[in-house]
């Protein structure tokens, strides 16, 4: 066991286990400003480090390893403290000395989940959104195309086998293809429709996933 996981663990015996939600209110009250899905990808990269605890639809994180890890991790409070050190030198340059500790720990905050997420996408764990919407493109056009083409073909071959119709197999068979492509986009709608609405309960990252995969929740 690496130290920094031997020291988690021993910090977990005795944490408060809060959800993802709470812990990013938490942490950005202390200073550490980071939103829940910003939250959500930082755990799921150090999942070694900071594992999750499940409580009903929920997953808990220890709290208190949770701050100690990102004090070691990621910078913010030290960017944070250090632009607002400047502002105490006197009242008349107070608020302008505020307007820039608020700026530098946005840049802080800006630059950390940049990074996040680059790391992300190099470890495959985030797909670009502009790629997935071409892939489902592709998809669809390369399976409409398959049905064209085999239905040429097994219409051809109906017809040998059981007398019928060449053309009169092909529209049947097109209009079989029609409606199998229908019922595809629909359950793909129903995927879609299932996330938003996973999400915009506030779910865990595994309940989008069971959403996504059409899983019921319990």
């Amino acid at each position: 066991m690496s130290d920094e996981q031997a020291t988690m663990t021993g910090a977990s015996l005795e944490g408060e286990w809060v959800s993802i939600t709470d812990a990013a209110s938490r942490l950005s009250a202390a200073g550490d400003v980071v939103d829940r899905s910003t939250l959500s990808r930082y755990l799921k990269q150090h999942a070694e480090a900071l594992p999750l605890r499940r409580a009903g639809q929920s997953n808990l994180v220890d709290l208190d390893a949770l701050q100690q890890h990102r004090g070691e991790n990621i910078r913010i409070r030290t960017a944070v403290a250090g632009a607002v050190a400047p502002a105490k030198a006197g009242g008349a340059t107070k608020r302008f000395a505020g307007t820039q500790s608020d700026g530098a720990a946005r840049k802080a905050q800006a630059d950390a989940e940049l990074k996040e997420m680059d790391l992300a996408v190099r470890r495959r764990q985030l797909t670009v959104v502009a790629e997935v919407d071409q892939a489902g493109r592709d998809s669809v056009a390369l399976m409409q195309s398959a049905f064209d083409r085999a239905i040429e073909t097994e219409a051809a071959s109906l017809s040998v086998r059981y007398g019928w119709e060449e053309r009169t197999a092909r529209l049947a068979l097109k209009q079989f293809s029609r409606k199998g492509l229908e019922v595809f986009h629909r359950e793909l709608l129903d995927r879609l429709d299932a996330i938003q609405r996973t999400r915009d309960a506030g779910g865990e990252a595994e309940d989008v996933d069971r959403a996504a995969r059409g899983i019921e929740l319990q």
